[in-house]
């Protein structure tokens, strides 16, 4: 996430990612004519892939039963899991022998096990329904990249219905909206850039476009519905995301690159030189290349070692240009020193159009490129996916890195891919969460001093009493950022290691609800 330097700790080698959680969800299917497909889409306020589409599913309780390692001893376990996030996300309750509650009931039941106040598998006991796991079929088994915070081992189940589809109700709070589709119009609004899709979602709509026809097996093909976890997330059509692992500051233990375009391609931020995650990359690059096409440029946000370091190995294979900030040049040869307006055109299936933008705050060198047809912001170290970004001077300043939030915000970008964690599509409130926690940080500085001077070491541990497990490292890097800014707008002094209130200053700097790390 950041550069090491003397006032900065070294990252260590990244820790092994978190541990995966089992996990089931649904493709339900009404065979007909047309087809249609059961998808939902996530809350844009959700901070795991908000906004996008994706299938009803959940993670394992223990009421659905016991959890064996071996996965196909786990097949039954995981159906009943499938079943009750099945009607807890969309109201359908389905593969049960019985008659079915009266839909009232129904949905008493739902609020209660949604608020925790009542077992699903229990109630449907005392309904007197039997689960029928004959009708949820296994068609697949992901596991989540490696690059997210949280990470699922997540069983598929095939459900077939015929003649009209159930009627669905999904309720706002995780998911904001969920109905059925046919699965060619849903393809068509992905690659019109009119919806964003998950993974597991976007090669199973890819597989049903072609019909219905042995779908168990079709959808077992996929490469990664085998337990393979995808080393790439494709984020909009001609934008894919590449997580590399890099020595990096945790929780993240991988840096995007994001490979852009499909005729002519650009590179931004190839992290790594492991020979595996440049075998990733390299694969990607390959499909992304139109008929002729060339990779144009290595684009470069920054100059952290993270963001860098397989420069070198991209630029000798494809004989490729690097392109940077001016001074990312002190890392890094450059070809091209980019400005802020500098606009970067690849043509292709579908047109890329991509504008630098100059937005120092976490390194002076630091760009972001805004792609303009798709309104997805490749975003390097201004955001990341997992945790606040480290604001460390003098390379970096939080009154400028305020100042770039502010303005990718007024961008209305639809997309955003940080330098680490996964892509958001809830891009305006990602960014306003990040300038309300700076702000509440801000305001902890200035009320911690309201009682008189205190010493920067004891400061920091009044304002990030709140986050307790916070590195103090780091906390102590972000904070000498915040005083400086305050310093400069001269509403703190610092006199004899002492931090105290200027004359004048403020107490108030606006309203931050929540909290966060640094």
């Amino acid at each position: 996430m950041t550069e090491p330097s003397a006032s900065m700790p070294t990252p260590s080698a990244a820790p092994p990612g978190p541990a995966l959680r089992p996990a089931a969800s649904v493709i339900a299917v009404r065979r007909g004519s047309p087809d249609l497909l059961l998808w939902v889409r996530r809350s844009e306020a959700n901070p795991f892939l908000g906004g996008f589409h994706s299938f009803p599913g959940g993670r394992w309780a223990k009421e659905d039963g016991p959890m064996p390692d071996d996965p196909e001893a786990a097949l039954p376990t995981m159906a009943r899991c499938a079943a009750r996030e099945l009607f807890e996300e969309t109201g359908l309750l389905h593969g049960f022998r019985g008659a079915l509650p009266a839909l009232d009931e129904q949905r008493r039941v739902r609020k209660a096990v949604l608020d925790g106040s009542m077992l699903f598998w229990p109630t449907v006991k005392e309904w007197g329904l039997d689960f029928d796991q004959s009708s949820y079929v296994p068609c697949g088994r992901w596991i989540t990249p490696h690059f997210s915070r949280a990470r699922f081992n997540t069983q598929f189940f095939l459900l077939l219905f015929e003649g009209t589809p159930p009627e669905v109700d999904v309720w706002p709070g995780e998911l904001e909206s969920g109905g059925w589709i046919d699965p060619r119009v849903a393809l068509r609004e992905w690659e019109d850039e009119k919806i964003v899709l998950a993974m597991p979602t976007l090669y199973t709509i890819r597989v049903l476009a072609e019909g219905s026809h042995g779908l168990p097996g079709r959808l077992h093909a996929i490469p990664e519905a085998n337990g393979v976890p995808s080393r790439h997330v494709h984020v909009r059509p001609a934008i894919t995301m590449i997580p590399m692992r890099t020595e990096t500051i945790p929780p993240a233990t991988h840096t995007n690159a994001v490979v852009v375009g499909d005729g002519d391609v650009v590179i931004v931020d190839p992290g790594s030189d492991a020979e595996d995650d440049l075998e990733a990359l390299h694969r990607v690059v390959e499909e992304h290349l139109g008929p002729g096409g060339r990779v144009r440029a290595v684009l470069l946000t920054h100059a952290h070692r993270d963001h860098i370091g397989g420069v070198e190995a991209v630029r000798k294979r494809y004989g490729a240009p690097v392109w940077g900030h001016a001074l990312v040049g002190d890392r890094v040869p450059l070809d091209l020193v980019m400005v802020d307006g500098d606009v970067i055109d690849l043509p292709g299936r579908n047109h890329r159009l991509l504008r630098v933008m100059e937005t120092p705050g976490h390194s002076r060198s630091h760009l972001a490129f805004f792609e303009e047809e798709s309104r997805t912001l490749v975003a390097g170290d201004l955001v990341s996916g997992l945790s606040t970004v480290v604001i460390a001077p003098p390379d970096g300043d939080m009154r400028a890195y305020l100042k770039s939030l502010e303005r990718v915000r007024a961008l209305g970008a639809r997309t955003l891919v940080p330098g680490h964690g996964p892509p958001n599509r809830g891009v305006d409130q990602m960014l306003a969460e990040r300038i309300q926690h700076r702000a509440l940080r801000e305001r902890r500085v200035l009320e911690s001093l309201a009682d008189g001077p205190l010493a920067q070491d004891a400061l920091r541990v009044c304002v990030y009493a709140d986050t307790p497990e916070a590195d103090p490292r780091l906390a102590a890097l972000t904070l000498e950022a915040h005083l400086a800014k305050l310093e400069g707008e001269g509403r703190v002094r610092r006199d004899g290691g002492l931090v105290a209130l200027a004359g004048g200053g403020s107490r108030e700097s606006g309203d931050a609800p929540g909290r966060d790390d640094a």
